[in-house]
Formats: C-alpha cells, sequence, structure tokens
C-alpha cells in the first residue's frame, strides 16, 4: 500500500532536504484524530513531524486537561525549609535568611546533604532574575519564588497562563518573541521539555540569547532520540509524543542548535528510569499485542511498582552512560 505521506521532507531544524521517512504515529495521550510521519534528519540527526502544522492547526493538540497545566500532588512538598534551606543557602547560593555566613564548614556539610535531599536544584545566580519558558500551570515557577528567585514566565496557552496568574505569578501569555522583556535582563533562563514543542526554535534561541545576561545560564531539558528505549521502541517511544513534539533532539542536534544561535553546550547529563519504559512498553502491546503472549497483556505495566523498582538499577546505568530518555543541558552564550 503506497504511502500517504512524501517519502522524505526538509528539515526544519537545519533546512537540508531529503531527511527520510522512518515511520508514522498519532497523538496517543489525548486521542485527537491525526496520522503524522516522522522524518529523520540525517545531517544534523533531528527527528520532526510531517506534515507541518500552523499554529492554530498544533493549538488543538493542546487541549484544557493537557497535563502541565494541572497543578500536581507534589505542588506543596517542596517549601525546602530547615536542612532542604541549608543546603540551598550555603551549597546552591541562595540568600542567606537568618544572617549566617557561608564559610568551608557549612558548605561541607551542605554538599553532603545535597546527596540525599534538595536535589538538581537551579543553583541561584546573580541578581536572581530567572524566566522560566513554557512555564505551565506555573508550579515549577511558584516553587523558584518561594525560594528567592525574582520569577517571571512565559506561556502560550491561555489556560496554563491563567493557572500561573492564579498563583500570584508574573506570567505573560504568549511566545517569548513576543519581545516583551529587557536585553540582557535575565540571570537564568529555563526551558524544561519545551524545546522540543517549538516550531521555530532558532527564532526562539535568539531571543533569549538577546534577553540573556553576558554571564548568564540556560538550562533546559528534551527527549533523547539517542536514548535506549527509543531505538528498542520507535514508534511506539512514549516520549516521542507526536504531533506536539514537532522536532525531538540528541545531544548532536542540540548541541547544532545552539551553536546556530550564538550558545555553546557548558554541561549534560542524562535521566530517564522506568517511567518511559513501561509506559512505552504499554503502547507497544496496545498496537502490535498480537505479536506477544497474551500473559503479557494482562500486566499493569504503567502501574507495577515492583517492574519500575526491578528497572531502576539497569536503567541509571543506561542514563550513566549517555542513553536515558532525557538530556539535561546547560548553554552558555558565546561571547
Amino acid at each position: 500500500m503506497e504511502s500517504a505521506f512524501p517519502p522524505s521532507a526538509n528539515c526544519p531544524l537545519c533546512e537540508q532536504s531529503g531527511a527520510p521517512q522512518v515511520f508514522t504515529s498519532r497523538d496517543r495521550i489525548h486521542s485527537i484524530p491525526g496520522t503524522f510521519a516522522i522524518h529523520h534528519c540525517e545531517y544534523c540527526s533531528a527527528y520532526f513531524i510531517q506534515p507541518w502544522l500552523s499554529a492554530a492547526e498544533l493549538a488543538r493538540y493542546y487541549p484544557e486537561e493537557y497535563g502541565r497545566y494541572r497543578h500536581g500532588d507534589s505542588f506543596n512538598k517542596k517549601n525546602y525549609q530547615g536542612w532542604q534551606r541549608f543546603i540551598l543557602e550555603h551549597y546552591y547560593g541562595y540568600p542567606v535568611r537568618d544572617g549566617s555566613a557561608t564559610n568551608g564548614l557549612r558548605r561541607a556539610l551542605a554538599w553532603a546533604l545535597s546527596f540525599f535531599t534538595a536535589r538538581e536544584v537551579i543553583p541561584y545566580r546573580g541578581s536572581g532574575k530567572i524566566l522560566d519558558v513554557g512555564c505551565g500551570g506555573g508550579a515549577y515557577l511558584y516553587r523558584l519564588q518561594q525560594w528567592g528567585w525574582d520569577a517571571y514566565g512565559v506561556e502560550p496557552s491561555e489556560t496554563g497562563a491563567k493557572q500561573a496568574r492564579s498563583l500570584g505569578l508574573n506570567v505573560a501569555h504568549g511566545m517569548v518573541e513576543d519581545g516583551r522583556f529587557e536585553n540582557e535582563f535575565f540571570d537564568v533562563i529555563r526551558l524544561s521539555n519545551v524545546v522540543e514543542h517549538l516550531p521555530k526554535p532558532k527564532e526562539t534561541f535568539h531571543v533569549i540569547r538577546r534577553i540573556l545576561k553576558p554571564e548568564g545560564l540556560v538550562y533546559l531539558t528534551v527527549p533523547n532520540t539517542r536514548s535506549l528505549v527509543f531505538w528498542l521502541f520507535g514508534a511506539n517511544w512514549y516520549a516521542l509524543d507526536a504531533p506536539r513534539h514537532v522536532i525531538s533532539y540528541s545531544p548532536e542536534s542540540l548541541t547544532r542548535l545552539a551553536e546556530a544561535t550564538g550558545f555553546t553546550v557548558a554541561a549534560q547529563n542524562f535521566s530517564g528510569g522506568p517511567f518511559n519504559f513501561v509506559r512505552s512498553i504499554k503502547y507497544l502491546l496496545e498496537e502490535d499485542g498480537d505479536r506477544f503472549p497474551a500473559w503479557m497483556e494482562k500486566i499493569k505495566w504503567d502501574r507495577s511498582k515492583f517492574i519500575r523498582r526491578v528497572l531502576k538499577p539497569p536503567l541509571f546505568v543506561v542514563d550513566a552512560l549517555g542513553y536515558g530518555d532525557f538530556l539535561h543541558a546547560t548553554l552558555r552564550k558565546r561571547l
């Protein structure tokens, strides 16, 4: 049967022609109608959807119940008081509230405690101005503000922006490209699981470079197409999330984006764990269940705590080797 999609397409990231189609996909989370080809650019290693959607067409795939707009159960669980606040102040550089000075002993103790709690916190920087691009309902931005940041957000969804503003946050509805921020204003800009949603990532990163201070940092997270789970499951990879993820990235394609827009990748690490793995198995069984024994379909892969615990040690090794499901990168401006 002849495919309804062209066999190749121009890459929206590097603009090279001839990126071949590798498989098709659809909205597996909200079941909004539509089938999409996924192409792989052999020049920059990006994966991208076809047909390419306009902003209005893409908006329908973000219903009001979309997960990033909700405030999860952990919303008020990380206020970080007591020893956790001690770690923020004496290891991550947050403003000290009790007037005690950071010294070698406090720094060493805070460093040791950071292995057990208050992990993966964004270090405080400069005057503390931070922008969360694509902040959703504002749960994480609210936490940053509670910790002491001068917090700003931007969110393209009106639903998400309203949710964030209901928390008393300074959140603008729209895109960061709308140009509402001053030059060299922010010390830190955060894009957590946002870049893969951007139809024009270079335009976004040029604006980010303009509004970031010369010594500022960009922290971002994207699904990693170099991951073991993507290699195993392909079109059934949970993090593929077509068509919302219009461009999916590997370390190579993210580096190309950074360098093309005046940034360097200062650091990167990987994480994943069982979350995507068990949900990808669920997708695979839903799609191709006839190829597997019946007992496999009876297992609640995405709900079993036992399976997740068994998977954690081997997937921790996968993360350490650079093949985890998520790529976390720190970018610096190239001056």
